[in-house]
């Protein structure tokens, strides 16, 4: 009888060497942090450059979900981070759940939508800047550095939702200062992409881009 092969794992499957069998063919050859990398900093210039957040928040999901799997459910990571952050802002236990499944539908809506493609979503604006928040502070907790890119939201996204997500950090008053200087207090979804644009050039800048 003839014995059937073992199906190859996915880390197997990437070892094979498809590219030197295909020299006709061009080949990008990334690791998953890399490809959570460009995620990110794709889904953070559609949002602030392109003003672009529909395709901003489905990059940003993707990443999260991809982080929160591989990482098997470190703390900080994914959508285990919203999870830690509404347990922080004291949200109770059946309103957490009616969140984080609002939360969760925008981007199930995307993904698993029905064959009508007449139906309707509304996209909160405050979910989408959290989904790409939570996926920049994901990839800080399991890789680190940053790019400018990530830099600068995570830092703009702060300032601007500082007064609705962080009223009890123990530094408001200074942030607080920080994000009227910025300009950033009670801005518009448009003003912020403005202000986002003017800091991620100098962030390029000083990154030498």
């Amino acid at each position: 009888m003839t014995r059937r092969k073992s199906k190859l794992s996915l880390d197997e499957r990437a070892a094979l060497p498809v590219a030197q069998d295909n020299p006709g063919l061009e080949y990008l050859r990334l690791n998953r942090q890399e490809v959570r990398e460009t995620e990110i900093n794709s889904a953070v210039r559609l949002f602030l450059l392109d003003e672009d957040p529909i395709s901003a928040h489905l990059l940003a999901s993707a990443a999260n979900e991809i982080m929160g799997a591989l990482s098997k459910g470190q703390a900080g990571v994914g959508l285990n981070d919203v999870r830690a952050f509404m347990k922080e802002a004291g949200v109770k236990g059946d309103l957490q759940e009616e969140l984080f499944a609002s939360l969760q539908h925008p981007y199930n809506f995307l993904k698993h939508s029905s064959a009508d493609f007449s139906v309707e979503n509304d996209f909160s604006v405050d979910y989408v800047v959290m989904g790409l928040y939570t996926a920049i502070h994901s990839y800080k907790t399991l890789f680190g550095n940053l790019s400018p890119e990530m830099k600068t939201f995570y830092g703009i996204a702060q300032a601007w939702r500082l007064r609705q997500w962080w009223p009890d950090d123990p530094e408001f008053e200074t942030k607080l200062q920080v994000a009227h200087r910025m300009g950033l207090v009670d801005a518009s979804r448009e003003e912020f992409c403005e202000v986002g644009r003017r800091t991620l050039e100098a962030a390029y800048n000083a990154a030498g881009y």
